[in-house]
């Protein structure tokens, strides 16, 4: 191993530095970047060698390509080991990661109904978006999950990646385009599994949540044998963990528990009554839209059901109207039972790695990775409504006829995810130039495969099943034509076999896969030294050349077309495929202006051939590290930043879903306007299976680059005259203009309907000016053409798909105290705490758009905190993570009033904002009065979880571990105003649902 010599200032400056990394370890060997060669040697090695001097041998720190002696550099870097997220209770990569304060909320909720990726986790560095974090491995990019993130975008999978094989994680959540190329907007996330390990170790964990589900189990074998000049690592882990399912959590299934925003304080008032196709179990409407009242003991037959009674409720101004029976049902008190809140996986993963030296200092080194997980989700149980139709059985017209299937009446029928990624790279590296330079060749391809195996069911034979086959048409009161059938209340009104199920059950099966084939060289050395600094510039270059693609491949039977005799759980058909190529360059210098100065520059050329109207990207960086004293550390950087246009958002193709719970806000908002109460419009909960409309979403290959830029800036510094304490501060923005903005359908709805009007609906009974875009502009015109409707104003067809406008503009400060004690009598304290605090969210979708900044919707400040006492043969871990509130649903309107009145808000209009005056008012006989209420400006609560592991050394090869993940059990509550269609939870941390978990851990090193 080659190394370098420094003097003992800057050895005692480089030490102490490597305390202020949150979570840091100083590492003395080779580590990541995709430099996994043997450290550089320096030319000046020789030269400035005295009496005091001591050996360091120089690492590579994710962000730059050039080794170097000190861990921090001009950008802040979190590094954690494997063993230290495994004391902090995490059992996934993606659960460390999610817990981190530089990563941002989900963009998208795994247990969500049509959720298209729903074994897969991404992380959001920063709020800025999955897609602009780059996740690497041994510093080398991975191939993109296969199926899309929301039905839209690429991202990389988070969850794949075994703990077991983790050496460490760095992060850097700051761009870096100028070394890694696209994605890396808002940083990068770099994964080093382990590599210099000899013997064997045997792990085995198992725990599970103390409420139930998710239970645990993994068993980790990792071991190294080495020879003269040869060394081989190998790792095996298996692991399970079930799925959280609704009936493991009651408390966040009931209507009861739900927030007022679904069931009002005026539907309270006169019992059950949340008439909305997903809770009803079992019900039957007349032509006058009474409920037939199930025979006696019916709704006592079905799983999680219960007889109820529904009533409407109609108000004038402050008061209640009327009250009308609307008779009795089988409703479903806890909704979601069968639902699942976090898939579950079965896993089993392979990693061998290798390095052969020859004699002439040559080296050759490969590695195989495979990572095999079956996930096991359920996004709903298949229901069913007939519509209008004439009943010859009992001779009266059924308005509508519900029937939620159970799980037993089903079977098993879960949607299985079977994955497989495969990760193969070799290489060689060397010396050159009488080893003043090292090189690395390193080739590496990866494949993702998904099968996705689920159950549908047959619409068609559905009907016949219970209506039996169309006897012919008839007309109703109002003149329509409706089928007559005769239909089996035998069958309706009693429990099925799982055998009669498959009558009408279908079986489907999705797969989709992407790859990619990287080539890349790197060198890196000294170049030559000034005459006044003590060390030589530091110089590296890299030259890549790839190849990727993806391929979507869905059931053919599941298209949207076919949904009468093939309906998909998923409520989506994804089609799409394509390639790409890239071809790179990049350069970087470290520059010693002064022995306490540095400067660092790079420079990174990215050429593209794919269908979009990406081209050549340029990028550039530069970082400036001034040491003014041993101790401390003053530190700038900025970098521009680029993404290649997303490969989902250029060749998705004609991909379609259903949608048939929706708000139609053109609708609501004129029947406000007409006075009409409690529009059933207005309500996303209220649409049946008649009033489906189709979402039609293509991608663009008029897309171009989107471009960013970032910059940071503070210090390092370990506190005089306290040994091991250092604190550190950075303050960074970063912003991205011409951002691919995806339209969804409620964003072209919403937007329509406010182009139209020039309002736009604050709850269900109130306005306020509509602002978010100028009436007719280009995007007005253009949002209002992608919507079709039928002469009676209901939604056709809605088109979404991505435009190339929007921009995002994030800053914020981190900080982080990092303390380490040493005592003889007591053992060995660390501590360690870091803060983000994102002071701002500025977004807009068009460039004549005002930016706004949307900082409070989201969660803006988070904190973590991990203490550790060593002595002797004990270990103990205390770690947390506090959550900031945010803005609670209905921030801005008018509270409810007791009896379920919901007042509207006066609002202002201030040159282009729109200013809530906190006074609220109602209608009454068509004249508006002030009522004594004001603004609701609630937020949803902090949230703060407590881990913690206790370990002790039983014998000098067996090791005990018990940890405790969320010691105090929390669970969050439905914030008072939500609503939707799970009541699942919103804002914070991925523990709402999972309560205490607790694992214990016995590692044996076999040899």
């Amino acid at each position: 191993m080659h190394t370098i010599r420094v003097r003992r200032g800057v050895l005692a400056s480089s030490l102490t530095l490597a305390l202020f990394a949150p979570y840091a370890v100083a590492q003395t060997s080779t580590t990541s970047g995709s430099d996994q060669q043997k450290s550089t040697s320096s030319s000046n090695s020789q030269q400035n060698g005295t009496p005091n001097a001591k050996e360091l041998k120089t690492v590579v720190v994710t962000g730059s390509m050039i080794p170097r002696v000190e861990i921090e550099g001009p950008a802040p870097v979190v590094s954690l080991t494997g063993q230290q997220i495994k004391d902090q209770g995490f059992t996934t990569l993606w659960e460390f990661l999610d817990s981190l304060p530089q990563v941002g909320q989900q963009s998208s909720d795994p247990s969500a109904w049509g959720s298209s990726s729903v074994n897969a986790r991404s992380v959001n560095l920063r709020n800025v978006g999955p897609g602009f974090s780059l996740l690497m491995i041994d510093g080398h990019r991975i191939v993109d999950y296969p199926q899309p993130l929301n039905k839209q975008s690429n991202f990389q999978n988070f969850n794949n990646i075994p703990t077991g094989m983790i050496d460490r994680v760095e992060v850097l959540a700051s761009g870096s385009s100028s070394i890694y190329g696209s994605d890396a907007v808002a940083g990068v996330i770099n994964v080093i599994l382990k590599k210099n390990y000899q013997g064997d170790d045997l792990q085995v964990t198992g725990g599970g949540s103390t409420r139930g589900g998710r239970d645990y189990g993994d068993v980790n074998f990792f071991g190294g044998k080495s020879g003269e000049n040869w060394h081989v690592l190998y790792n095996f882990e298996k692991s399970n963990r079930t799925a959280l399912w609704g009936s493991d959590r009651p408390y966040q299934d009931s209507v009861a528990d739900a927030g007022y925003g679904s069931w009002s304080p005026a539907s309270r008032m006169f019992g059950y009554q949340y008439d909305a196709a997903g809770s009803i179990a079992l019900s039957a409407q007349n032509a006058s839209g009474q409920y037939i009242t199930p025979p006696a003991g019916t709704c006592g037959k079905f799983t999680n059901s219960q007889l109820s009674h529904s009533y409407s409720v109609t108000t004038s101004g402050t008061q209640i109207a009327g009250v009308t029976d609307n008779g009795y049902y089988c409703s479903q008190p806890t909704m979601w039972q069968n639902w699942v809140l976090t898939p579950g996986s079965r896993s089993n993963n392979g990693y061998v790695s290798g390095e052969y030296d020859f004699s002439n200092g040559l080296q050759a080194y490969g590695s195989a990775a495979l990572y095999e997980t079956v996930g096991i989700s359920n996004t709903q149980l298949n229901g069913f409504g007939t519509g209008e139709f004439y009943d010859q059985t009992t001779g009266q017209v059924i308005n509508q006829a519900i029937r939620q299937l159970t799980a037993a009446e089903i079977g098993p029928s879960n949607t299985h995810d079977r994955e497989q990624n495969w990760n193969l790279q070799a290489g060689l590296r060397g010396t050159m130039f009488d080893s003043r330079f090292n090189w690395d060749l390193n080739l590496n391809t990866q494949k993702y495969t998904v099968r996705e195996d689920y159950t549908g069911y047959d619409q068609n034979a559905m009907n016949n099943f219970f209506l039996g086959k169309q006897l012919g048409t008839t007309t109703d009161s109002k003149g329509n034509s409706i089928p007559i059938y005769a239909m089996n209340w035998q069958q309706w009104w009693n429990p099925i076999t799982p055998q009669q199920y498959n009558q009408f059950a279908v079986f489907g099966t999705n797969t989709a896969s992407s790859w990619l084939d990287q080539v890349q060289f790197r060198i890196n050395g000294d170049l030559y030294k000034l005459p006044w600094a003590s060390e030589s510039i530091g110089w590296a270059a890299v030259l890549e050349a790839a190849h990727n693609g993806y391929l979507l491949s869905p059931d053919s039977r599941s298209a949207f077309a076919n949904s009468a005799n093939f309906q998909n759980p998923f409520g989506a058909y994804l089609t799409g495929g394509g390639t790409r190529q890239r071809y790179s360059f990049g350069n970087e210098f470290r520059v010693p202006l002064l022995d306490s100065v540095t400067w660092t520059i790079s420079g990174r050329l990215d050429k593209y051939h794919d269908a979009s109207r990406a081209d050549v990207a340029r990028t550039w960086g530069t970082g400036l590290e001034y040491r003014p004293f041993d101790g401390l550390l003053v530190r700038g950087s900025y970098n521009t930043n680029f993404k290649a246009p997303d490969m989902q958002a250029i060749y998705l193709t004609g991909s379609s879903s259903p949608v048939g719970y929706y708000a139609d806000p053109l609708q609501c908002i004129n029947d406000i306007k007409n006075g009409v109460s409690n529009s059933t419009w207005c309500n996303s909960v209220q649409r049946s299976s008649s009033q489906y409309y189709t979402l039609n979403t293509n991608g663009s290959r008029l897309l171009k680059p989107q471009t960013g830029h970032s910059w940071t800036y503070g210090f390092v510094w370990q506190i005089p005259g306290v040994q091991g304490l250092s604190v550190s501060a950075d303050y960074w923005h970063m912003g991205v203009d011409n951002a691919i903005q995806y339209l969804s359908g409620d964003t072209v709805l919403a937007d329509e309907a406010g182009c139209l009007t020039g309002y736009q609906t604050n709850g269900t009974s109130a306005l306020s000016p509509y602002t978010a875009h100028v009436r007719g502009s280009a995007y007005c015109q253009m949002v209002t053409q992608m919507v079709t409707r039928n002469a009676a104003g209901q939604i056709v067809t809605v088109n979404s798909g991505p435009i190339n406008e929007a921009s995002l503009y994030v800053s914020g400060i981190d900080a982080s105290l990092d303390y380490k004690l040493h005592t003889d009598d007591w053992g060995d304290f660390r501590a360690n705490i870091n803060y983000t605090d994102n002071l701002s969210y500025k977004q807009r979708v068009l460039a004549s758009d005002e930016l706004q900044n949307t900082r409070y919707n989201m969660v803006a400040s988070r904190i973590t905190w991990i203490g550790n006492w060593h002595k002797g043969d004990w270990d103990v871990t205390i770690s947390g993570v506090r959550d900031g509130g945010m803005r609670a649903p209905n921030y801005g309107s008018c509270n409810t009033l007791p009896n379920g009145i919901q007042p509207s808000m006066i609002n202002v209009q201030s040159g282009t904002e729109t200013i809530a005056t906190g006074v609220c008012q109602v209608t009454v006989n068509g004249q508006a009065v002030t009522v004594a209420d004001t603004e609701y400006t609630g937020h949803t609560p902090v949230w703060i979880t407590w881990n913690a592991a206790v370990g002790y050394q039983i014998t000098s090869r067996v090791k005990a571990k018990l940890t405790v993940n969320n010691i105090f059990d929390r669970v969050s509550s439905i914030p008072y105003y939500a609503g939707g269609f799970e009541y699942v939870t919103t804002g914070q941390t991925g523990s709402e649902y999972n309560g205490r978990e607790i694992f214990a851990t016995i590692d044996w090193k076999i040899d």
